[in-house]
């Protein structure tokens, strides 16, 4: 059991009225020393008035940084916006040393305008109480910081989107004073005054770099027309200092390769799968295409909800205009094969060996004709009895005679020659149905060839040669 004499307790009582006294006496020499600072102090003049420009050190710490948003061209951050400025006017004793005082204090002292020159929206955070912190150091020194979330501007070029690399600007200075008066300066210099807490990790980009600068520019009204370097001009009423950090963002391309190029893609694919059935499945042909045409229109009425609408095309749009182009080509493709080598309903026709589908030579240099109860001999036989013969023979003749004689019947195609076509008319497949079309055979080599060149230009460009 322990028993607390009189003369503890008296010593008790006398150190706690020692600790007392001396707080009364810092805080009563504080108070004194802040009374004799604001006695004859104006706010509304700057420090080193008429020596010189204020020098004001700026450093950010970023605490979080996007989403960066397309549709607006814009970015947000939060962060940790410090500054840090001389006022000899508020001088005291090194003894006491730095003090950390109440945010009502700062409102009677002189402080920077300080802005966001790219600033669409930007707020203070004041839960659960204000977020701002000052000290004031003997010299004179005030450390000023705000926590602070700012949704900039970012002007976008999205020509190359979504193989793109954008630069997000982000612009800081005075509001009302040129460099003259007030000069910024990254106060752990360049390329070291802008920090992470955390790695930065976004869902659509990667954060290359974030080099930090320090300029002049020339203010005509509110737009700045040209950038300076600091050290290399002479300043002018009409000059303002500013602090420019460059975020260089690169585009993650894995969400649009998933949503976008893989299905227009196989859409592609698709299209190609009517090349390979014949030319009589009108209505299967005809539904593969259209269907695949409209699914791409579908999928690109998706993607504008997600991208900027900008007067220009993108990469992303030209892969979609030339996915509509080769689906386009393999429903003009088989309007060819159906107006121009599709003849009747599927009813039995008289087949002659000299036709454009069969390629054989009649042995002994006559045209024999087998009758069966489904075929019928053509009253026309003889008219075009000549003219098979000459085209058997040009058929096995040179290549540069086969490749004119391509050429002519594509012409004859395209005029839509009516003696042309009745002439390949009686020089149909011996049935009618199932036939093969030679331009269904040239397109099942060509158009996958074409789209697999067109991809490998396409890709070269955007990944190599834009940048």
């Amino acid at each position: 059991m322990f028993v607390i004499t009189k003369s503890q307790l008296l010593d008790n009582n006398t150190l706690e009225y020692a600790n007392t006294t001396a707080a009364s006496r810092r805080t009563h020499q504080i108070t004194t020393i802040l009374d004799g600072l604001l006695k004859d102090y104006d706010l509304n003049i700057r420090p080193n008035f008429g020596e010189g420009p204020t020098k004001i050190g700026f450093d950010v710490l970023v605490s979080s940084f996007g989403p960066i948003q397309d549709m607006d061209m814009s970015f947000t951050m939060n962060c940790y916006f410090r500054q840090r400025w001389r006022d000899e006017r508020l001088q005291f004793a090194k003894e006491v040393g730095e003090l950390s005082l109440s945010t009502r204090m700062l409102e009677r002292l002189w402080r920077p305008d300080t802005i966001f020159y790219n600033s669409k929206h930007s707020y203070l955070h004041t839960i659960p109480t204000s977020n701002r912190l000052w000290r004031l150091s003997p010299d004179g020194s005030i450390w000023y910081s705000a926590r602070l979330t700012v949704k900039a501007r970012c002007n976008m070029n999205l020509r190359n989107f979504p193989v793109d690399t954008q630069i997000c600007k982000f612009l800081i200075g005075s509001f009302a004073n040129s460099a003259l008066d007030i000069q910024y300066g990254w106060r752990l210099g360049n390329n070291r005054s802008v920090n992470f807490d955390m790695k930065v990790l976004l869902s659509q980009f990667d954060l290359i770099r974030y080099p930090q600068y320090n300029e002049i520019i020339d203010m005509n009204g509110r737009m700045y027309t040209k950038l300076y370097n600091i050290k290399s001009i002479e300043l002018f009423p009409g000059n303002f200092s500013i602090l420019r950090v460059d975020f260089v963002l690169k585009r993650h391309m894995g969400y649009y390769i998933l949503q976008v190029y893989i299905p227009s893609t196989m859409l592609v694919m698709l299209s190609w799968v009517s090349f390979f059935i014949h030319r009589e499945a009108t209505a299967d042909r005809v539904n593969i295409g259209v269907m695949t045409f409209l699914s791409l229109t579908t999928l690109s009425f998706d993607i504008r909800n997600y991208t900027a609408v900008v007067s220009y095309l993108t990469a992303l749009d030209w892969f979609v205009i030339m996915a509509y182009g080769f689906l386009l080509a393999s429903l003009l493709q088989f309007a060819f094969v159906h107006y121009f080598t599709k003849f009747g309903y599927g009813e039995p026709l008289l087949r002659y060996r000299g036709s454009t589908d069969s390629r054989e030579v009649p042995e002994g240099g006559s045209m024999r004709i087998k009758r069966t109860s489904k075929t019928r001999t053509s009253v026309s036989y003889s008219r075009f009895l000549n003219m098979n013969q000459q085209t058997t023979q040009i058929q096995d003749g040179p290549w540069l005679t086969r490749v004119q004689l391509h050429i002519y019947r594509f012409w004859f195609c395209l005029s839509g020659n009516g003696a042309y076509k009745r002439a390949i008319c009686k020089r149909a497949s011996r049935y009618g149905i199932n036939s093969r079309s030679e331009l269904d055979v040239f397109a099942r080599i060509a158009f996958p060839l074409s789209f697999a060149l067109f991809n490998i230009l396409y890709w070269f460009y955007f990944l190599h040669l834009q940048y």
